[in-house]
């Protein structure tokens, strides 16, 4: 496949560029002529952009990772068709027998791929390590202080955990940050009443992110930057943002991209079963949740989710926020997919992954190449 006469995201810029893609690999960049028999894609007026990187998302199409592997199959066939390349399902707080058959299902489509869909780069554990005071959407009756041995119940040797999301404050944190760093898993704050000084300890020990910034955790003051503020500060921490509309406003997305740069923040979905689907009424850990105006709330209001697609996140980081699209583009590409070692992909470079979003001059997604 040859992808002509479009505006290549290369090396950090928008340049003129066609693409040369065979059997999923990137192989060759420049001016380029088609091959004899070769399919051509135009992409004049167009920017071509390195397929997107999920490493939060729940669910999406009507599919929901906790149900196990048919689902989280859907998920990779369906976000695939909107410019996702690679993605990292996102479990919720359920009892550890619950957790371990939902890690099961992402481990079985890890080890036996879907022949054409976004690739599943692990899980991402968004509990139960959690602080009752912020559970948001999550079961407090499914959450628990953190220890080896109680992760070790849900993962019962399963290799997939890429990713933990956690509160930091409570017992046992640190060590368990430590512990999963020297596994290769990538610990994550939120759901938490930490203070800043917790959260440059738990720096100190490992962790690398926050989760949904300023969702979900102790608040920005002045006196006490809390949760989101010490994220923000800190260089070693690059924070997950959730770019709806919804969850943060404008202004505070525009701050957010101000303070970390393209290698600190990772453009996320933390879409739920809702994503991509009408108004109405879904299902987001066991719970009802109700979606009005594309807004996921549970039924006492809290917000439980999102329908986000990442294409629409970069519309609202350039159009909402402000932010050069330049700046942009790596939020929903290389940065996540490095923040998890997936370095293969997130960037259009011989070598990479063949998949390419497509578009407009208005940041509308066109289509995908893959």
């Amino acid at each position: 496949m040859l992808v002509k006469n479009g505006t290549a995201f290369v090396c950090g810029r928008l340049q003129r560029a066609d693409v040369r893609i065979c059997s999923g690999t990137i192989t060759e960049l420049g001016v380029l002529e088609p091959h004899p028999g070769e399919d051509v894609r135009d992409a004049s007026g167009l920017y071509v952009l390195p397929g997107f990187v999920d490493i939060h998302i729940h669910g999406f199409g009507g599919a929901d990772c906790m149900r196990g592997e048919a689902d989280v199959r859907r998920m990779s066939d369906g976000l695939l068709k909107t410019g996702v390349a690679a993605f990292v399902p996102t479990t919720m707080s359920a009892w550890p027998q619950q957790t371990h058959e939902a890690l099961a299902g992402v481990q079985a489509v890890m080890d036996d791929p879907q022949p054409h869909g976004a690739a599943v780069l692990g899980a991402h554990m968004e509990a139960p390590f959690l602080a009752a005071q912020y559970k948001g959407a999550q079961l407090s009756e499914c959450l628990q202080e953190p220890s080896m041995q109680a992760y070790e119940q849900m993962t019962k040797g399963l290799s997939c955990v890429r990713m933990m999301t956690l509160a930091p404050e409570l017992p046992g944190a640190l060590e368990l940050i430590a512990g999963l760093k020297a596994r290769g898993v990538v610990t994550c704050a939120a759901h938490s009443a930490a203070t800043a000084a917790d959260i440059h300890a738990a720096a100190d020990a490992g962790l690398t992110q926050i989760t949904h910034l300023f969702n979900a955790q102790s608040p920005l003051h002045h006196r006490e930057p809390g949760v989101p503020g010490a994220g923000l500060a800190d260089d070693r921490i690059l924070v997950q943002v959730i770019a709806d509309g919804i969850h943060l406003h404008p202004d505070i997305l525009r701050v957010a991209a101000l303070c970390k740069g393209s290698r600190g923040m990772a453009l996320i979905s933390d879409s739920m079963e809702a994503a991509g689907l009408p108004d109405g009424r879904y299902a987001l850990g066991g719970q009802d949740v109700f979606v009005k105006d594309g807004a996921a709330r549970l039924e006492n209001g809290v917000l439980a989710g999102s329908t986000l697609l990442l294409y629409q996140a970069v519309h609202n980081m350039i159009t909402l926020a402000g932010i050069e699209p330049e700046k942009v583009i790596p939020m929903a590409t290389s940065t996540p997919a490095d923040a998890v070692g997936a370095n293969r992909y997130g960037r259009i470079e011989c070598g990479a992954a063949g998949v390419l979003a497509l578009m407009d001059a208005q940041w509308q997604f066109v289509d995908v190449v893959a």
